[in-house]
């Protein structure tokens, strides 16, 4: 079954590089486009469109971002957290101003271009370019709720590229994360904590209702598995009745949650990112009370 799958996307379930036969790199040329425009594309939040780009034959790279400007002070800083730590951005003294973005697009974009010398200098042919994309924005907002949906894709060298799609739900009024923070302990068994999302982890229907899920993405994927001992055979678990939770948190939208694995989490990188929605009507009995009271 390994070898006959193929990724068929990351969205819910309700590319490999490949090079040029033959490429002429010079002259270079720089595209840099960038807008920054103010919409009021939630209630809660004012918020600015951040879309940069720079490219040529060995770097591409390209930001879009809705960075929030005003609104609930509480919730503008938990957003803004949330995607600087998708943006990889480290300084806590960042504002999200037009020159800092700039600034960071030609950090990555200097980068890439290193390491594109690095592997392809010396070769008269040259290879593919190296990339990075970065994309942040509100998938999702109800009376109670706002969710801010990240993705970062990326590919420097190697058989293929890499990425990374994470989601949040914060609750207005005070700004919190709906959801669970997870780390490791020293025998490398993954730990949650601070979870105001699920008020028992451990319960035998909560697993059943993911190993659902997971099928459900095989079906929409047109590759479904025949039964639970092929699911098993191709997952990379343990027990396939007892599927973890993924290390990034489930994110919300106006219909249910969703749940996303990142690469390599749960199967082979063929599986690509399995990722399903539960309907909240029946992940409802699984929540505690503080997230069931934001169910639209």
């Amino acid at each position: 079954m390994a070898a006959a799958l193929s990724a068929c996307g990351h969205r819910a379930s309700t590319a490999d590089v490949a090079a040029e036969d033959s490429v002429d790199y010079a002259p270079m040329e720089t595209l840099y486009v960038e807008t920054v425009d103010t919409v009021a594309a939630a209630s809660a939040l004012t918020i600015d469109t951040i879309r940069i780009e720079r490219s040529d034959k060995m770097a591409e790279v390209s930001l879009h971002v809705l960075w929030p400007t005003s609104g609930d002070s509480a919730l503008v800083g938990s957003v803004r957290r949330f995607i600087c730590d998708v943006c990889g951005i480290r300084n806590a003294a960042f504002k999200g101003t037009k020159a800092e973005w700039r600034d960071m697009v030609d950090a990555e974009y200097n980068g890439l271009v290193e390491g594109w010398n690095g592997t392809y200098g010396d070769s008269e042919d040259g290879g593919p370019s190296f990339s990075s994309t970065t994309e942040v924005v509100l998938l999702a907002e109800t009376a109670g709720f706002v969710t801010f949906y990240g993705e970062t894709s990326g590919y420097t060298g190697g058989a293929h590229g890499m990425a990374v799609h994470v989601g949040r739900t914060f609750r207005k009024g005070d700004g919190r994360a709906i959801g669970y923070e997870t780390d490791m302990d020293d025998h490398f068994n993954v730990e949650h904590k601070d979870d105001n999302l699920f008020a028992n982890t451990e319960s035998p229907a909560l697993y059943k209702l993911i190993k659902a899920g997971v099928h459900s993405y095989f079906k929409a994927c047109g590759q479904p598995m025949a039964d639970d001992t092929e699911l098993a055979d191709f997952l990379q678990v343990d027990n396939v009745n007892r599927i973890p939770l993924p290390g990034n948190a489930p994110y919300w939208t106006k219909t249910g949650i969703v749940f996303c694995y990142t690469q390599y989490e749960i199967a082979p990188y063929a599986a690509g990112m399995i990722t399903f929605e539960i309907p909240y009507d029946r992940i409802r009995e699984f929540l505690t009370d503080e997230a069931a009271s934001l169910i639209p």
